[in-house]
This record gives structure tokens, C-alpha cells and sequence, in this order.
């Protein structure tokens, strides 16, 4: 694993200061301090780099229950964001880089999974539990967006009462 520790946090230093479609997979193995033969034995190319880097943020985040079971919106709101709050150097990589879309394609991924435990609970119907998740998805991702798109000033508290607030009417 530390090696492909190495190879993703060298493509997102290279991400820092050149855009992802420039970079090669050589200056990822440099930057990593790696040969080429070791990068293609832990990824086919760099966009598997990138696919595994936000599928570890992700194992992150579903491993603390608050960031996805709370008593109310505003706390489940304030955990998600305190969470990427936490990542915001790598969300504003991929921002920089229009690379969100990979973290949208996860959210779609990850949400049912995370809902699943809600979704039992309150015996949704097949239907109206695709549709959770789909605006749970919708929601959560497009705020987060937003928020990284206008410099991440609110801190999660304020994002949390801000989205509580619109919930609530």
C-alpha cells in the first residue's frame, strides 16, 4: 500500500500545477520516486490513480456512521461537511483540474449503500428508495460542489444551519 500511497499523492502534487489531461504516467512515477513497471503494477493508467484515490475517501467516509446517520438534517449535514472540510485540499485539486465528476460518479455509487441501513428502517418501496437516493446523491454532492466552487469560506457549522434552514420551509 505505500507505494500506491505514493503514486496518488504524486499525481495530485502533479494535479496542483499542471492539468490532469497534460500529465503522463512518467512524471507520476517520478514524482512518486518510482519506476514506470512499478506504476503499471498497482494501476493500468492515471485515471485508475484518481478512481482510487476518491474510492479511499469514500471508504473513509462510509467508516464513521455520523457522516451518514443523524438525528437531524443539520447534524447529518454538519458531519458530511466537517468530513470533506478535512479534504478540501483534494476536492480543490479536482476542481481545478474539472475533475468532480469523479466524485459524482462515487456519491452515485456509494449513497445506496449508505441509506441502506434508513431506507430498512422506513421500509421504502423499491421506487421511492431509488429516488432517495438519487436526491440524497443530487443534494449532498451539488452543495458540496458549490461550496468548493466559491472557495469553501463557510465552515461546516455554517453549511450545516445554512441547508438545515431551506430544509426546514
Amino acid at each position: 500500500m505505500e507505494k500506491e500511497a505514493q503514486i496518488i499523492a504524486g499525481l495530485f502534487t502533479l494535479m496542483e500545477i499542471d492539468d490532469f489531461a497534460l500529465i503522463t504516467v512518467t512524471q507520476i512515477a517520478q514524482e512518486a520516486e518510482i519506476g514506470r513497471k512499478t506504476f503499471y503494477r498497482y494501476f493500468k493508467n492515471k485515471e485508475a490513480v484518481l478512481e482510487r484515490s476518491i474510492e479511499q475517501l469514500f471508504s473513509e467516509y462510509a467508516a464513521y456512521e455520523q457522516n451518514y446517520s443523524a438525528e437531524t438534517y443539520e447534524t447529518l449535514i454538519y458531519h458530511h461537511f466537517t468530513f470533506w472540510y478535512q479534504h478540501s485540499t483534494q476536492l480543490n485539486v479536482l476542481y481545478k483540474n474539472d475533475l468532480m465528476f469523479y466524485l459524482f460518479k462515487h456519491y452515485q455509487q456509494r449513497i445506496p449503500q449508505l441509506n441502506a441501513t434508513y431506507i430498512r428502517r422506513e421500509k421504502l418501496e423499491p421506487t421511492v428508495a431509488k429516488y432517495a437516493n438519487a436526491f440524497t446523491t443530487g443534494i449532498f454532492w451539488s452543495t458540496l460542489y458549490t461550496w468548493i466552487e466559491t472557495g469553501a469560506k463557510e465552515t461546516p457549522a455554517e453549511l450545516a444551519k445554512i441547508c438545515s434552514t431551506f430544509l426546514s420551509q
